[in-house]
Parts: structure tokens; C-alpha cells; sequence
């Protein structure tokens, strides 16, 4: 019972951190960089829909807040998630959230990496 009591503390806690990210992220966006034309507004699109998925990973399906409608559903991360060639290689299919979490979390620190040279996380 306690194991399964901090396993929903810990999964709530990190949704909660995705959904900020993404938040600062939009307003970075729209009210930051402005121009989407920019380099800066390509890779901070990417990591908006990086966290806007781990934050709500059921998504195209289940519930989801809208968005500002200035941040297209485009880019190569987002693409992936809902335009595929064949519906059964989608990552949208994956049900466990967990998983899609650490599979977006390895691809944010890959994005993080083309212009922050620093790990994201202290080594302990």
C-alpha cells in the first residue's frame, strides 16, 4: 500500500512539473521570442510539445487544456507523435505513462543539449 501510495505522490509530481514547464515554455514563446520565423522559436516549439506531452500523454485522445494557438502542432517531435504513416507505430499508443515520460525526458535532454552544455540533472 505505501509503495503504491508513493508511486501515485511521485507520478502526480511529475506531471505537476511537466505542466509548469510547458507553461513557462508558451509564455516564453509568445511573449519572448514573438518571431516565429526564429531559430529560438523552432527549438522552444519542440520543447513546448516535449513537456505539453509528458504533462497529458493521452494526448491526441482523453482531456487536455487548449494551448496558445500561436504554437503550431508542428516540428519533428510533435509530428511523430500524431502524424504517422501507420496508426500502430504511433507513440500516442502507448498506455503507460511512465514510459512515455522517460522516453520524452531522454529526447528534452537531447533538445536541452543544442544550446545548454550541461547536464540538466545534479549527479549524485
Amino acid at each position: 500500500m505505501f509503495g503504491s501510495q508513493l508511486g501515485k505522490i511521485a507520478y502526480e509530481h511529475t506531471a505537476r512539473c511537466w505542466v509548469t514547464l510547458l507553461y513557462k515554455l508558451e509564455s516564453w514563446l509568445v511573449h519572448v521570442v514573438v518571431d516565429t520565423r526564429t531559430p529560438e522559436w523552432t527549438w522552444g516549439r519542440d520543447a513546448f510539445w516535449m513537456a505539453f506531452l509528458a504533462a497529458y500523454p493521452d494526448f491526441p485522445h482523453g482531456s487536455w487544456p487548449l494551448w496558445n494557438s500561436r504554437i503550431s502542432l508542428e516540428g519533428a517531435f510533435i509530428e511523430s507523435w500524431t502524424l504517422t504513416e501507420d496508426p500502430e507505430d504511433s507513440p500516442a499508443l502507448i498506455t503507460d505513462h511512465d514510459t512515455i515520460r522517460a522516453g520524452i525526458w531522454t529526447e528534452f535532454q537531447r533538445l536541452a543539449a543544442e544550446c545548454f552544455p550541461y547536464s540538466l540533472v545534479a549527479e549524485l
